[in-house]
């Protein structure tokens, strides 16, 4: 999870700052049909490890006594929409 969360943090990264781009236009079409797969492997990453990693350490480090809990399950969730909602303003 925790790869998957820092694989999540660089495509971030690629996705905000835009003189990155040049790595989705110009080195993802080297990969050739495995593109896809890489593709899929960022947008999990991004989209849900990345939001289910951060709220886990942070209910860890502020509340630990609601770790696991309905309330840390429903942020889990909240942030995973927030994000797919944020990337694709940036998009």
């Amino acid at each position: 999870m925790r790869v998957m969360a820092f694989i999540g943090v660089l495509g971030w990264i690629m996705l905000v700052v835009p003189e990155l781009h040049f790595l989705y236009k110009y080195l993802i079409p080297v990969l050739g049909a495995g593109k896809y797969l890489a593709f899929l492997v960022m947008g999990i990453a991004m989209f849900f490890c990345l939001p289910i990693a951060l709220t886990r350490k942070s209910f860890k480090a502020l509340l630990p006594a609601r770790c696991q809990s309905l309330i840390e399950k429903l942020m889990m969730g909240l942030l995973c929409v927030l994000s797919v909602v944020i990337s694709r303003h940036f998009m």
